[in-house]
């Protein structure tokens, strides 16, 4: 069982973009202030938990530029990167199931 990460601006590439896995990397991009993001939070922890994924957070309001690199434009956002490319996008509030659905059908 994994933990999430917590990406940054100096982690980012190592971690996503060069990751040295065959798993696909779940990216959270969210806010302390944003209400969506703090209620699903628990539920993307466990639909990380229980899927083949690497997954961890970034959190907007410590790397705003990171956000704005990666075209994010709503909190929260979810980015699927396989092979350091994004292959999966989704903005807006999901249940564990949906987000694992949505990682299934995508991944």
């Amino acid at each position: 069982m994994s933990k999430a990460l917590k990406f940054t601006d100096d982690s980012f590439e190592e971690d996503v973009l060069n990751a040295d896995s065959d798993k696909p990397v779940l990216v959270d991009f969210w806010a302390e202030w944003c209400g969506p993001c703090k209620k699903m939070a628990p539920h993307f922890e466990e639909a990380g938990e229980e899927m083949d994924v690497n997954f961890g957070n970034v959190d907007m309001e410590e790397h705003q530029q990171l956000g704005g690199q990666m075209g994010v434009r709503a909190l929260p956002t979810v980015l699927i990167f396989q092979d350091g490319e994004e292959i999966a996008r989704k903005s807006g509030l999901m249940n564990k199931d949906q987000i694992k659905t949505w990682i299934e059908s995508e991944a």
